[in-house]
């Protein structure tokens, strides 16, 4: 069966990568300061609720993994998803996005509601990869895809709003993960590269499924904050 290693993958979907995020409204707009600053205030508020939600994700990859003897890779798939829980739970990550939102002038996370294209996207990646005729490297791949868009993403954020937005405090949320979420992706697919059953263009397709399912996540939750915002001009 063809596989690909972690370097292999990277080169290819890191590509997709750079293509969707300078296509994304939202991220040009954040880049060139052309986003109102209540707009990109409130786009991370929603943000913060998505990823309040994220380690869910890890959990399906849990569900899906192969039982130990049916795969050889189960093992190491198991140790990379406890890892990067791990992580999530000591860094005190949940602590560092409070620090950024205070910085971003939302005092108040609890407030915070989320939009109907938020929930969806919290949503999605049970919806997709928790039926049984989705497979659990499938589903590996496309939270690997999600991990390598962080990089590239969070090297956006932490560049524009300092230039454009004055904020200058609270970033070592997104400066942490940028590291963090590339050893992820490496640590993930060499894995499941390790006696994958699926094939690799599907493992690809998955992978850059989930990419465009994030940067598209964004724009979505752009354009339904511009959208409530011009409803309420008269």
């Amino acid at each position: 069966m063809e596989s690909l290693d972690s370097q292999a993958a990277s080169e290819i979907l890191e590509s997709r990568v750079t293509d969707l995020l300078s296509e994304s409204s939202f991220f040009s707009d954040l880049s060139a300061g052309r986003a109102r600053p209540e707009h990109v205030r409130d786009a991370f508020g929603q943000f913060y609720l998505w990823r309040n939600r994220f380690h869910r994700w890890f959990g399906i990859c849990v569900v899906k993994c192969a039982a130990f003897g049916e795969a050889r890779n189960a093992p190491s798939i198991l140790g990379e998803l406890v890892a990067c829980l791990q992580q999530e739970v000591n860094g005190d990550h949940h602590g560092l996005a409070l620090s950024f939102l205070a910085a971003m002038g939302i005092d108040d996370p609890a407030g915070i509601k989320p939009l109907p294209v938020t929930d969806a996207y919290a949503e999605s990646f049970l919806r997709f990869y928790l039926p049984v005729d989705r497979s659990g490297d499938e589903a590996l791949a496309a939270l690997a895809g999600r991990e390598l868009v962080g990089p590239a993403r969070n090297r956006i954020i932490t560049s524009a709003l300092p230039e454009h937005y004055g904020v200058t405090s609270g970033l070592e949320f997104f400066t942490l993960h940028e590291d963090l979420e590339a050893a992820h992706f490496r640590a993930l697919w060499a894995a499941l590269a390790n006696g994958a059953r699926t094939d690799a263009r599907r493992l690809i397709e998955a992978a850059r499924l989930e990419i465009w399912e994030h940067v598209t996540f964004w724009d979505d939750v752009y354009s339904a904050i511009q959208s409530a915002d011009s409803e309420l001009v008269p």
